[in-house]
């Protein structure tokens, strides 16, 4: 009998075998000799740990990626047996107080394991790749950091975010598979939610909390991202926690909503006009934003610069009455993280390849050109998910109504 059962792993061997060939081809190109990984996104995308464990900031827990051969993890020793059910990585560094008589010890903390490791490897080690740069975080603390860098003096700290970037961008097809159902999640509990609002009744959180509950009833493991704005002292705002405010006929409720499974994201945008039938410039509005979003996902396909999906979004836009108030770009990429390498923006030099996941976005603000963003007086986006195929693209969410009102749910 297998000690350790295969249904226990966070995700299948060869789907952790895929990640380590990713990341160790990117390594290669960018002369990496090992990766120093920190972030939970990356610790389990490297080996499939995963664990609540990580929630307490003083409990470090480091990955060390070579390029040839497989990760280590440096952790507690009480967290040992939960690396050896859910991961694959043979080497598990465990540190921790002698006298608990917890097991075995092997580590006596990071430097000691990453000494161990670096000396266990059958090539010279030199250069290390931290996650230093935009879209990565170093994730303990910098003196732990800053431990490492002074005891290995030989060797060259660098960043090594473009290597966990390039091979974290295209996706597997399990990978995939879980974007997909986190958006089917997301998608109905944010409509079965909608069905339930009450004018005059119904408050933020109420409509946060319904969103939340059929999210996690659906199996989303984990919320990243959970914003509700209504009401004219908040259309002006982007990134907001629901309030108490009581929403009321005539609002305009604005959903942005991100839902984990195993570990992998959606990232939704959904509008509801609290009557049963929406005024006209309401109407356009919405409408425009769903097709900007539509018009990214028709030229959606492998070969093209990721700049190219900015231009024809934000080129609808532009085109339209609401041209010139454009607040922000047209998406990014999504999986582990909801916000994702490589952004949609003009500066982005990246090719679209096949596997690739984008959230396409935008939205009509219309506030005064003289006064600013600050006076949007209301709000509409749309945000759904694309998967790049070989032919062209393929939705993953959606894709959503441009409006929602009463009067669908009568």
């Amino acid at each position: 009998m297998n000690e350790f059962p295969d249904y226990l792993k966070s995700f299948p061997k060869e789907e952790y075998e895929a990640h380590v060939k990713k990341l160790q081809k990117e390594m290669e190109a960018e002369g990496l000799d090992m990766l120093l990984l920190s972030s939970p996104e990356n610790i389990f995308y490297s080996t499939a740990y995963r664990s609540w464990y990580t929630s307490s900031l003083f409990r470090p827990v480091l990955v060390f990626v070579p390029k040839k051969g497989e990760p280590a993890i440096s952790l507690r020793v009480l967290e040992k047996s939960t690396v050896r059910n859910v991961a694959w990585c043979p080497a598990i560094y465990a540190a921790g107080t002698k006298s608990r008589d917890l097991g075995p010890l092997n580590s006596e903390g990071p430097v000691d394991a990453m000494r161990q490791f670096i000396s266990s490897l059958d090539y010279p080690v030199k250069t290390v790749g931290l996650e230093a740069g935009d879209g990565q975080h170093y994730f303990w603390s910098l003196n732990i950091l800053k431990e490492l860098v002074d005891a290995f003096d030989g060797l060259r700290f660098v960043d090594g975010t473009v290597a966990i970037q390039k091979a974290r961008m295209v996706k597997t097809g399990w990978e995939i598979d879980r974007i997909r159902t986190a958006g089917y999640v997301t998608e109905q509990a944010i409509r079965d939610t909608f069905s339930q609002i009450r004018p005059g009744i119904t408050t933020e959180k109420e409509i946060a909390r319904g969103i939340a509950s059929r999210m996690t009833a659906g199996g989303v493991d984990k919320i990243s991202y959970l914003t509700v704005n209504s009401g004219r002292d908040k259309y002006h705002t982007f990134n907001s926690y629901a309030t108490d405010r009581i929403v009321d006929h005539g609002d305009i409720v604005l959903v942005d909503i991100s839902g984990h499974i195993d570990g992998y994201a959606s990232d939704l945008t959904r509008v509801m006009y609290l009557g049963h039938t929406a005024p006209e410039q309401y109407v356009e509005m919405a409408e425009t934003a769903r097709e900007c979003v539509h018009a990214g996902f028709r030229i959606l396909k492998p070969g093209i610069p990721v700049s190219d999906i900015n231009k024809e979004i934000e080129g609808y836009l532009r085109k339209s009455r609401y041209g010139s108030q454009v607040v922000h770009s047209s998406g990014h990429s999504t999986g582990l993280n909801v916000t994702e390498y490589p952004n949609i923006s003009d500066d982005c030099c990246e090719i679209v390849r096949p596997g690739m996941v984008f959230a396409l976005e935008n939205g009509v603000y219309p506030y005064d050109l003289e006064k600013g963003a600050g006076t949007i007086w209301i709000s509409f986006r749309m945000e759904d998910e694309a998967l790049v195929t070989g032919q062209g693209a393929e939705w993953l969410s959606g894709p959503g109504k441009a409006l929602y009102t009463l009067g669908d749910f009568c």
